[in-house]
């Protein structure tokens, strides 16, 4: 339809009215239309090739994280062409508006340039990168993608000399090449001081035991059990060893998305129990250790990661069986099932019964040679809490008639590595007597706090106990390396491209302390060594056989009498044995710990602060005491710190803390000891996450605002040095007990104060 619209200009008197022009928006259209492209030449449409390849990469990119399970070459191929033809519509309508306003520029090259960035943009929020750091990295791209271009251009351009284009070919390549090493990557050499020369310094000596990350002396064999009816892994389909049963977890499960049953195959009524086992050869029963994944893409599977550790621990006289669990895991297009977390604790159990089966049935490679009695759980993030709900599985299972039986089999420790811990119904695991121990790294950017540390506090090891409970944090350790299949990064791509990995260890160097001390952990919890347990007192003794990293740990056993632990006791001057405090010259405060988000751990401890002139805390104990403690010269002082430096908020760099201890005996005896002498006082690893300091404080919601995180460092001092301080002092008549402080200003928090008994 023609609209017609009259223009009437005011005319001097006398003049003949002008004939009215009739303007039609249908031929406005169509000259704009005509005219769209009409800045775009030869070298601007050439030049599109740049920002097309730009695009490219990141719609790549981005497909790789959020794989569709039929093919990485189905994927890309899929993606480019949807995205290139999403790209050619969008420039195109993008180039018309242009026109529609007669802004005078190459309108279709503007328009991929700006359909980029958006799509750039879009793809930053959707990993959690807000606005405007997403704008901003999205102008970077776009910019990426408008210079190569204009470079494509120019080298296409016939009537330029050969000798601009091959200094512009140069200086590309060199430029990429530059890239391509950017930010620059930790090559496995030394990124602190040596642990070895550490250990030197403060007198500790190396445990002379054989290396417990070398294999042993077992023979073994691998083989798997499934369903048979794996889609997609031969090895759990018609490939299996030995056929297990499918469990139905309906009960748990209440949404199954129809593209996970598409992919998989089954629903939540037919979940298969499928394990990768490494099995000692000779005769049993040997101890059972099951490892399970946590939460990674489920279309990239993870149970083949833990391969390192089940050829170790089978060479040491363990059955080790990595646990499938990837059909409870999250995919971008079927989301993740309701209560995974609980069914991954449930699954745990469900394999301990199918292998309880098979070990009383003839004719398998598991008949007679598994001690149920003897168990270990090992899991990594989510299963790193699942393996502790399994060994407190009274808690959420109960009630299941499914799981008849499981009472009988004794699941003696647990190790959680960088586990999530999330409360379930309302419900944590806590451990009573049962060996813990959990491993977390400070650089870890998906499990970004060390929850091990709560599992930890929640583990009840009583008087006398066998078990024991113990905690490393490892400054240069990420997450996903513990698992070869998982990578480099802590990320799915693309936001994982934005984690920095210069400060890391070596990922091979990342297994290397997990064997070391899973190796260690399970000899002494299942064999019952007793020559690796000083290796969790102190990671210094270690040091012949852990590469070179920042180690804070923790430890409690049996043998350990308590002086003061500060959760039950809210006044402040006297504790629930008798023994009283005071404090001189110093703040003193009882606190609830914090992680790095500063949510609560669950427990308290002593927050001490002081100046710089230092001040005094001391603890008088009770000569009814004495008895209870049996603190001889072989026993040990004992207590847990943390430096609380980051709420000081100080502009300057704060020195570790300079703490000295003093002992008195009854008899007036006084005997001290700076804390250097023992182990040199705490600091805290500071990480940056991301490869951008500016991004730090703002992408994922502020996850990675916090630098560093107060970790519990454990301090064992022996009596008898400070008997050799003073010969007068006597540690059987132990009377009273002081941190003394200097060099402020500084600020700490103790927990766990008590003597550990001797032999």
């Amino acid at each position: 339809m023609d609209l017609q619209l009259q223009i009437e200009p005011s005319l001097p008197l006398g003049n003949e009215p002008p004939v009215r022009k009739r303007f039609s928006i249908f031929k406005w259209l169509m000259n704009r239309m005509n005219a769209t492209f009409q800045y775009d030449t030869v070298f601007w449409r050439t030049s599109l090739t740049g920002v097309w390849t730009v695009y490219s990469i990141v719609l790549i990119v981005t497909i790789l994280g959020m794989p569709t399970g039929l093919g990485l070459i189905f994927d890309i191929l899929a993606m480019t062409l949807v995205g290139t033809v999403g790209l050619a519509i969008a420039a195109v309508i993008i180039a018309f508006l242009l026109s529609l306003l007669y802004i005078p520029v190459p309108r279709l090259f503007a328009g991929a340039v700006l359909f980029t960035g958006y799509i750039v943009d879009y793809v930053l929020e959707r990993a959690d990168i807000d606005y405007p750091q997403s704008l901003i990295l999205a102008a970077i791209v776009a910019g990426c993608g408008i210079l190569g271009g204009l470079m494509i251009g120019l080298i296409s351009n016939p009537r330029l000399h050969p000798s601009p284009k091959i200094a512009v070919i140069t200086a590309v390549t060199l430029g990429c090449i530059s890239l391509s090493f950017w930010p620059p990557q930790n090559n496995g050499t030394s990124v602190t001081a040596s642990v070895q020369d550490e250990a030197e310094e403060d007198g500790t000596a190396a445990l002379q035991s054989a290396n417990p990350s070398v294999p042993g002396s077992f023979q073994y064999r691998s083989f798997t059990y499934s369903s048979g009816q794996d889609r997609h892994r031969d090895e759990f389909g018609k490939g299996t060893d030995l056929v297990s049963s499918t469990v139905n977890a309906s009960a748990y499960i209440k949404k199954w998305p129809w593209l996970r049953s598409f992919f998989w195959g089954f629903d939540q009524t037919e979940l298969p129990l499928n394990g990768r086992v490494w099995m000692p050869e000779g005769e049993g029963p040997f101890p059972l250790v099951l490892i399970v994944h946590g939460n990674h893409l489920m279309e990239q599977f993870s149970d083949e990661g833990y391969g390192y550790l089940g050829e170790l621990l089978a060479s040491r006289g363990f059955i080790a069986v990595s646990v499938d669990e990837n059909f409870l895991n999250y995919s971008v297009w079927a989301s993740i099932p309701n209560q995974d977390m609980k069914v991954r604790a449930w699954i745990l159990l469900k394999h301990l019964q199918q292998i309880d089966t098979f070990s009383k049935q003839g004719g398998n490679p598991f008949s007679g040679q598994v001690d149920m009695k003897n168990v270990a759980l090992i899991g990594h993030s989510r299963g790193g809490q699942a393996v502790a709900m399994a060994a407190d599985s009274s808690k959420w299972f109960s009630d299941d008639k499914s799981l008849k039986g499981i009472e009988s089999y004794r699941i003696g420790a647990v190790i959680g590595i960088a586990p999530t811990d999330k409360a379930v119904d309302k419900r944590s695991a806590s451990l009573t007597d049962t060996s813990y121990m959990t491993l977390q790294g400070a650089s870890d950017g998906d499990v970004d706090t060390f929850n091990g540390e709560r599992q930890y506090i929640r583990t009840t090891i009583t008087p006398g106990s066998e078990a024991f409970k113990t905690s490393l944090y490892i400054g240069e350790a990420n997450h996903s390396r513990f698992n070869t299949s998982w990578g480099t990064m802590d990320d799915s791509l693309p936001g994982g491209l934005l984690l920095n990995r210069r400060d890391m260890i070596a990922a091979n160097d990342q297994r290397q302390i997990a064997k070391v001390y899973i190796s260690a952990f399970l000899e002494s919890a299942l064999h019952g060594s007793e020559e690796y347990k000083e290796l969790f007192r102190d990671y210094r003794t270690g040091s012949a056989w852990l590469p070179d990293a920042t180690y804070i740990n923790r430890y409690e056993d049996g043998s350990f009498r308590e002086l003061a632990r500060f959760d039950d006791d809210y006044s402040k001057q006297t504790y629930r044995n008798g023994v009283t405090a005071k404090a001189e010259d110093l703040v003193w405060s009882e606190q609830t710990a914090e992680d790095r988000d500063h949510n609560g751990k669950g427990t308290r401890g002593a927050v001490l602060e002081w100046k710089a002139n230092g001040g005094r805390f001391t603890m008088k104990l009770p000569e009814s005491l004495n008895e209870t403690l049996r603190a001889d010269e072989s026993a040990n002082l004992a207590f847990s710190m943390t430096n609380l430096e980051r709420d000081l908020k100080l502009s300057n760099e704060v020195p570790a803390p300079s703490i000295s201890i003093e002992l008195q005996s009854r008899n007036g005896a006084v005997a001290m000891l700076p804390l250097d002498s023992f182990m040199t006082a705490i600091e805290l690893p500071k990480t940056t996450f991301t490869i951008f300091p500016w991004l730090e404080k703002e992408i994922k919601d502020g996850k990675y605002k916090e630098p560093s995180e107060p970790v519990f460092q454990f301090y064992q001092l022996p009596l008898e040095r400070f008997r050799e301080v003073n010969p007068q002092f006597n540690p059987e008549q132990l009377s009273q007990i002081t941190f003394q402080f200097r060099d402020g200003p500084g600020k700490i928090m103790l927990d766990d104060i008590g003597i550990e008994a001797g032999e």
